[in-house]
């Protein structure tokens, strides 16, 4: 049974993208990392959340970021025991969103710390 859904109309898979969570490798108060499959084509998404807060009235930053993965990247994701490489992001192309708006980019961080 799928995770949780994302909302993701910018997303570029096919033309109604609906993902969900389908392995969390990190989860936290202000960040996380997890691998999610479209569930209207099959597509996976690399989802990375990041919240820096302030606690200064409403100024605190988020990022959200999302990049497409080929099969055979979801697959070393979903074997992997531990939290796996994910140097393959620093090149993955995909999204960003912030409260500026969506943009596309030509990578993600490759750890939840920033």
């Amino acid at each position: 049974m799928p995770g949780q859904v994302h909302n993701t109309p910018y997303l570029d898979c096919c033309s109604g993208p609906q993902v969900a969570t389908i392995k969390t490798l990190s989860q936290g108060n202000h960040d996380c990392e997890s691998l999610c499959q479209c569930q209207n084509c099959g597509a996976y998404w690399f989802y990375r959340f990041h919240e820096y807060v302030t606690f200064m009235d409403d100024d605190d930053d988020w990022t959200v970021w999302y990049s497409r993965l080929a099969p055979e990247q979801a697959r070393l994701i979903l074997e992997a025991k531990d939290r796996p490489d994910l140097s393959f992001l620093e090149n993955a192309p995909g999204f960003m969103k912030d409260r500026s708006g969506v943009q596309r980019v030509t990578s993600q961080p490759t750890d939840p710390w920033m």
